[in-house]
């Protein structure tokens, strides 16, 4: 067994197992539970909507098993992911690179996120206000005035900074 270990740890260093991993691969492998919850519970609602289109009760159950067994599954592999950082820790730990200086600003990713959850929001207002009318709007028509007052927004606060200096 310890001789399998060591092929292992050999063939990890050699394809770059030894530099540090991104943050999100820490954090992941740190919390095994929450992230074999998560990974089952989307795999199983993956599934059932896959196999919603058949009557059979036991299609059901057969989607529970597969988001239950995709959840055992990527928490064994974040268990095995956490060890093997462990293992690198133990031994000389990763050459991590210097902290970056904090900026003010979100990153890109996050702003990306920020502006997709606010259009998704807006537009099911935006639906859910013109239900109202006789014809009701449709998704499209939601989706493109969420998108108009979203950038409208951001075209305003943009024109009050640009005041203030």
């Amino acid at each position: 067994m310890e001789r399998l270990r060591q092929a292992f740890l050999r063939f990890d260093r050699r394809t770059g197992g030894a530099e540090p991993p991104p943050r999100v691969q820490v954090f992941i492998a740190r919390h095994p539970v929450g992230s074999g919850v998560v990974h089952g519970v989307l795999q199983g609602l993956l599934f059932t909507f896959v196999l919603s289109g058949f009557d059979d009760p036991r299609r059901m159950l057969q989607a529970v098993v597969l988001g239950l067994v995709a959840g055992l599954l990527t928490w064994l592999a974040c268990r095995f992911e956490r060890r093997r950082q462990a293992h690198y820790e133990r031994n000389g730990g990763f050459r991590w690179p210097p902290p970056l200086i904090a900026s003010d600003e979100p990153p890109v990713w996050l702003e990306g996120l920020l502006w997709i959850s606010h259009w998704a929001v807006f537009m099911v207002c935006v639906w859910l206000a013109g239900q109202l009318r006789d014809p009701p709007y449709s998704w499209l028509r939601s989706a493109v005035l969420a998108g108009a007052m979203i950038i409208g927004g951001w075209a305003a606060r943009r024109y009050r900074d640009r005041r203030r200096r």
